[in-house]
């Protein structure tokens, strides 16, 4: 068609955008800062009533806070203290750290502390030494036994720690080598007699103490000792009659077998007592001008001295004679006679009476 020839259509555009987006991740990284412990990991020794002190110092603190803590419960926290109804606890500073200060340590303060500074710690272990107590068994402090019979000592510590360690000694000082808290004598004698101690060590600046008194019944042991004195005018007599024994003995005196009424001067040791009779005006003195003493005749004879305490006898006796030789100056004799009476040496009831029978024998 003609008219269609001249009418022609116009092409279509079509236009296309593309946009890109680009995004960017930025990734930050913190460095945490732990310092360098300059203090070592220590073994603490503190004695009862003493300061436990605990050092915590570091290369560099910084702004860090020191951390304290003991059995998992925290006790101070920089200069602030948790923990302490006691008031026993406070923080000493330092330029990169500081020191806990606990006061008048107890048994109860023994164990580990950690100092903690950001992510790194240090432990101390403290130990305490409580100061040891022990005491006697029985508590009166005395055991009583009779002769031959076994003894037993026995000490209980009640305190302390570390667990002390027990020794004995005689009152003297002098040791003995028993290392238990109870030994037995097997027999005891009347040698086993007098007071021990027993002392608990564990490494206390002192050690503990306990005294025991051993207590051996016995019958009499005796003595007797005479001996001459002369003025210019007298002659004068002293007798001495040591008895150890006990219970402690009853002693009496007497003269060809009658009991003197009389004063004497006694001294007391223990299970050992002296018995003094001072006997004056016995004979003439310097002033006689013979070869010999000359002496009363009233004051010659037998002079006894007796010990009893119910557990036994003892008897000792010597005669004073009419004279002796001026050089020798010893005017009695020890009384070995048993039909008289006994010698100086302990006899006791059965020694008697086997040494009467031996007499008999040899007369």
């Amino acid at each position: 068609v003609p008219f269609l020839e001249g009418c022609k259509s116009k092409p279509s555009t079509t236009t296309t955008t593309t946009t890109t987006t680009t995004t960017t991740t930025t990734s930050t990284t913190t460095t945490v800062y732990s310092p360098t412990f300059v203090t070592d990991p220590r073994k603490f020794v503190v004695y009862e009533g003493n300061n436990i002190t605990l050092p915590c110092n570091v290369d560099e603190l910084g702004g860090l806070q020191i951390l304290w803590e003991r059995a998992n419960t925290t006790l101070a926290l920089g200069d602030t203290v948790y923990e302490d109804d006691e008031n026993r606890v406070h923080v000493e500073n330092t330029e990169n750290g500081n020191t806990i200060v606990i006061r008048e340590a107890e048994e109860k303060d023994a164990g580990e502390y950690v100092c903690k500074v950001s992510a790194v710690e240090l432990k101390h272990t403290v130990q305490i030494i409580v100061r040891p107590e022990v005491e006697p068994v029985p508590k009166s402090g005395v055991v009583t036994v009779k002769e031959g019979e076994p003894a037993t000592l026995a000490c209980n510590i009640t305190r302390g720690n570390n667990k002390p360690y027990i020794n004995w000694e005689l009152e003297s000082g002098y040791p003995i080598f028993w290392f238990e808290d109870i030994y037995t004598i097997p027999e005891a004698g009347r040698w086993s007699s007098g007071v021990y101690r027993c002392k608990a060590n564990n490494g206390w600046p002192e050690p503990a103490t306990a005294e025991i008194r051993l207590e051996v019944q016995h019958a009499p042991i005796l003595s007797l000792t005479p001996s001459l004195g002369y003025s210019h005018y007298w002659t004068e007599l002293t007798l001495i009659c040591s008895v150890t024994a006990f219970p402690l003995a009853t002693v009496e005196w007497y003269k060809d077998g009658q009991m003197m009424e009389v004063e004497e001067d006694v001294t007391t040791r223990f299970v050992e007592v002296t018995h003094r009779l001072h006997l004056k005006e016995m004979g003439q003195g310097y002033r006689n001008d013979n070869e010999t003493w000359v002496l009363e005749q009233d004051r010659l004879g037998l002079y006894e001295c007796r010990a009893n305490n119910g557990m036994g006898e003892a008897y000792g006796a010597f005669e004073l004679i009419s004279s002796c030789e001026r050089r020798q100056a010893q005017c009695y004799k020890i009384v070995k006679d048993l039909d008289k009476m006994v010698p100086t040496q302990l006899l006791n009831n059965t020694e008697l009476n086997n040494d009467d029978e031996d007499s008999k024998k040899d007369v």
